[in-house]
């Protein structure tokens, strides 16, 4: 469901994106300039971004009502390298990042060669950006002015224990955010549902020429993945649901179980530095428990006694404060692989008193680049595309006064004291305000049999969607099989192994499942430094190889900039290529 940044180049920070500024960033990137593109509802692509092509794709506004107009998906491809005339073409293969609210599109564009690697070349790599996000077409805006935006975010507490009145200035946030989506965006925000975009992506294949879908999606990509098998099952090709979010939960409006492993997920880290040694892990100690104890205490002090940052040349000035770390901490817990090692060495600068790595991409910092490209039109937060996507999914009433969302938030920080308030009002506590609800429902049930048995890939140690949520949702459709991989962080994709990769690639090429109760592998601790030959192989235009592919990924920080705590942070992906 969640997909998120790194501690160590960025922190908690509140993106905004008008559509000008969208459109400035895509202008700049190459010459492209997606506004550019005439949408149809036939496929026709463009080259854009070197090596890619794009498209829009246009489809109803709601599938319900046709006569309520129209939306322009945007896709990027990855073309394969076999023509559609050629029986060795297999079609388009679907990506989603998560999030709600990740970009299909600059996620494709950030990994598209490595993801060739492990698929092959029979297919067409298809990014695409889902209602309300990125490109596509209207986006939703409940903003007027990126000023306006600027005032609610600065205001709203991401952390809810910051202070005493933070639970309930967040209560009251999140009423005016809802009050405001429905009297300025209700049509948009009404049409963004996952079964809308589910019916999208059969539209999507259609216009390839194809029937059957085929799929990867990560995180809240799983809810759309499943959603899409349990309406579509004869639809279903090659289907990856990975870092698996219980679809019961999400239609229902109680996923309030995302926190299971969070806390065992930090400890691992711990005791991957102790493993490490001083040589790789900068915050070293000789016990977990004793890097616990030096974060716990950094945390107490910075609950008293923030750390300014004042006039540095790079990020210029502001203070990282408590909730700043424990985003940079969750954040770490979401992708270590790749996080980790830095995050440690910008911890004990912290503990040093220097705080500009820490500071770099926070909330300030972020929002004075951002509010500098702002030129007066609409503007989208952090939590407006996420909060109209899992709010409006909620099938039937969802009601909560102040005082039931504190037993929400009650079993949320029971779950985890140290991350429930930094999650709460990011998902599940955003609902208690929002009353829209998509037009295009799903009511139906995650017990079926689809054409293709689908892969589902849970992490042994997923700090947001624990591995029971892949062993509830693989039950429900039969003759699926759960891939285990035994590391820690979100997604398999977050500390990639070669006997996860060799899974997918048997799976795409002919169907051929792992066996039962297959557990796999990472290929590398969470200390060791990542090899750079991948990318450098890559910029130079070389060949990379299926290990080399493999490695890229795992340390590739693409994987963590939407989600949950990308609506902690903000990032919203704007253009064809990743910030």
């Amino acid at each position: 469901m969640h997909v998120l940044q790194i501690l160590a180049s960025a922190t908690l920070a509140l993106g905004f994106a008008t559509n000008a500024h969208a459109k400035l960033l895509a202008t700049r990137d190459n010459g492209f300039d997606w506004m550019n593109l005439t949408s149809s509802t036939k496929l026709s692509l463009a080259p854009c971004y070197d090596s890619f092509k794009c498209a829009r794709l246009t489809v109803p506004l709601q599938y319900s009502n046709p006569a309520a107009g129209e939306t322009q998906v945007a896709l990027l491809v990855s073309p394969s390298n076999f023509s559609r005339s050629d029986p060795r073409y297999r079609g388009p293969i679907l990506f989603n990042p998560g999030g709600p609210g990740g970009s299909g599109v600059s996620f494709v564009q950030e990994l598209a060669a490595y993801f060739r690697v492990i698929i092959g070349p029979a297919y067409d790599l298809v990014g695409f950006d889902p209602r309300g996000v990125g490109f596509t077409t209207p986006s939703l805006e409940v903003f007027h002015t990126a000023a306006e935006a600027l005032a609610f975010y600065g205001a709203y507490p991401f952390n809810a224990n910051e202070s005493i009145a933070s639970f309930g200035r967040g209560y009251a946030q999140v009423q005016i955010l809802g009050s405001l989506a429905a009297a300025r965006a209700s049509t948009v925000a009404e049409s963004v549902s996952t079964p809308a975009v589910a019916m999208d992506m059969l539209a999507i294949s259609r216009a390839f020429g194809f029937e059957e879908v085929n799929y990867w999606g990560i995180s809240y990509g799983t809810v759309l993945g499943a959603t899409f098998a349990a309406m579509f099952p004869h639809n279903v090709g090659r289907f990856i649901i990975d870092g698996v979010v219980n679809s019961h939960e999400w239609y229902q409006g109680t996923d309030l179980s995302s926190l299971t492993f969070t806390d065992a997920a930090l400890t691992s880290i711990y005791e991957a530095c102790t493993a490490a040694g001083p040589s790789q892990c900068a915050i070293w100690a000789p016990t977990a428990s004793a890097i616990r104890a030096r974060i716990d205490a950094l945390l107490a002090s910075l609950h008293v006694a923030p750390v300014p940052v004042f006039d540095d040349p790079s990020t210029g000035s502001g203070v990282v404060d408590y909730a700043t770390l424990v985003q940079q901490l969750l954040a770490v817990a979401y992708q270590p692989y790749a996080s980790a090692p830095g995050a440690a060495q910008a911890v004990l600068a912290l503990e040093r008193g220097y705080a500009s790595a820490v500071w770099a991409g926070s909330l300030a910092q972020e929002v004075g680049e951002l509010a500098s490209c702002a030129t007066g039109v609409g503007a989208q937060g952090p939590l407006e595309v996420g909060a109209a996507v899992e709010c409006g999914d909620i099938v039937g009433p969802f009601e909560r006064t102040i005082e039931q969302a504190r037993e929400d938030y009650a079993a949320v920080t029971k779950m985890s004291a140290l991350f429930g308030p930094a999650y709460y009002y990011t998902s599940p506590g955003v609902c208690t305000g929002w009353h829209l609800r998509g037009k295009d429902v799903f009511n139906g049930s995650f017990t079926t049999s689809t054409r293709t048995p689908l892969l589902v890939i849970s992490n042994t140690l997923d700090p947001i969607t624990p591995i029971m949520s892949g062993k509830n949702m693989s039950a429900g459709f039969a003759r699926s099989v759960l891939l285990q991989q035994n590391s820690t962080g979100h997604t398999s994709l977050s500390g990639f192994s070669l006997c996860t990769a060799r899974a997918i690639a048997a799976y795409v090429a002919n169907a051929t499942l792992p066996a039962p109760h297959t557990v796999c592998q990472p290929d590398r601790a969470i200390f060791e430094p990542a090899p750079n030959a991948a990318l450098a192989k890559r910029d130079a235009g070389g060949e990379l190889g299926f290990e080399e592919a493999v490695r890229a990924i795992a340390g590739n920080d693409v994987l963590v900039r939407g989600g949950v705590l990308g609506r902690m942070r903000g990032a919203r992906m704007v253009r064809g290529g990743l910030r």
